[in-house]
């Protein structure tokens, strides 16, 4: 099958920047003799202006059945992107970027796709507890996930794919070749046009958080860090947090934020609470001389990680799961404690001045040639 169709619901996170790279070098690829977007009219909107270059067929999901796609129970959601997929799959092989939820339906689903079709995306969040320790709750849930996912992969007719590398080399009991590794990449950085940094007029340094602002990514013990500084080391530096705050987090983080101002006059803590595109957040990357990530024992994979990565910054990060480990190996930051605030201030401190060294394995490895070649060779 040489149709592909990229099936994208969502709207936030890597969905821009991926769809993309995606269907520009897609549609580059001589397998590739039918290219098709199918997504939001917000996403669509976003799109259009880099893809009037390219053969690419659009198709707007309708306002209700993006309603089921994205709200309710993960069952609910996962069954209306299952059923949208299988429907799409009848004349083309279909790739959906986050497969977390699908995955669950397609599990329960008892009739397999056509024998000549491919539905398949990307678990983000595999059972890996590198760093962390196996208790009888994690078996269960590894024994849950692996099972759901052989259950899947029965009915989509393929390998599912894992940013995660340890996963993909384990893959479980049983489970050979239940995953394919897709080498997470560094954003390229001349598919953003017209990137202008962002300069201070006051000298400080910026230490940088960036994208969905919510409490797994560490929001509250990085305010709570800057308690622990130093005056003189606060004086030399500027807090951001860019991105658009969850619902939940939103009245508890702008109450904490006028606190720690109040307490801490010296200090300069700046928030910009709204979605950024893909040039504004990589103006606000090279402009940032720290890049912070620090997760909550995250297990699955981070965008602000590779982000960093391409503008070459040192990165602060949680020294378990996928992220701890590829900071680890590679030498692409610190890793800490990043639910102790009083840990993230001194890796802070450690980090300030110093350039990122990105070993050249990682960087020539994690590039979009080699992501968008690893999803075609396996489903066309």
């Amino acid at each position: 099958m040489t149709r592909f169709t990229y099936f994208e619901p969502l709207i936030d996170g890597h969905c821009t920047f991926w769809a993309r790279m995606i269907l520009i070098m897609a549609s580059r690829d001589p397998r590739v003799t039918g290219l098709r977007l199918v997504t939001s009219a917000a996403m669509l909107s976003r799109l259009e202006p880099y893809l009037l270059d390219t053969a690419v067929e659009t198709e707007t999901i309708a306002p209700e059945r993006l309603t089921d796609m994205t709200s309710g129970s993960l069952l609910c959601r996962g069954r209306a992107q299952w059923q949208a997929a299988r429907h799409l799959a009848r004349d083309s092989a279909v790739f959906l970027p986050f497969f977390d939820h699908a995955v669950v339906a397609a599990a329960i689903d008892p009739v397999p796709i056509a024998r000549d079709a491919r539905i398949s995306g990307v678990i983000f969040r595999p059972p890996n507890r590198h760093g962390l320790p196996v208790t009888a709750k994690s078996r269960l849930d590894a024994a849950r996930r692996w099972t759901t996912y052989a259950l899947a992969r029965r009915v989509t007719r393929g390998p599912l794919f894992t940013l995660d590398e340890l996963v993909a080399a384990k893959s479980g009991p049983g489970q050979s070749g239940a995953f394919v590794f897709l080498p997470d990449p560094a954003p390229d950085m001349a598919l953003l046009n017209g990137i202008h940094p962002r300069k201070r007029g006051d000298g400080r340094a910026v230490a940088l958080v960036f994208g969905a602002l919510t409490r797994r990514k560490g929001i509250f013990q990085t305010l709570d860090a800057w308690q622990h500084l130093a005056p003189a080391d606060r004086a030399g530096l500027a807090l951001r947090f860019v991105g658009r705050l969850g619902d939940a987090e939103r009245a508890p983080f702008l109450e904490n934020l006028a606190m720690k101002r109040a307490a801490l006059p010296d200090a300069v803590i700046e928030l910009e609470d709204r979605f950024l595109t893909d040039e504004d957040l990589a103006a606000e990357i090279t402009g940032a001389d720290i890049i912070l990530a620090p997760y909550q024992n995250h297990i699955g994979s981070s965008g602000v990680m590779h982000w960093a990565v391409a503008a070459g910054k040192p990165l602060i990060a949680q020294k378990t799961g996928l992220i701890g480990y590829q900071v680890d190996r590679y030498q692409l930051g610190a890793t800490t404690d990043c639910s102790d605030p009083k840990q993230i201030a001194r890796a802070i401190m450690a980090a300030s001045g110093q350039a990122n060294a990105v070993l050249a394995t990682f960087a020539s490895k994690h590039t979009p040639a080699n992501f968008v070649r690893t999803i075609l060779d396996e489903m066309i």
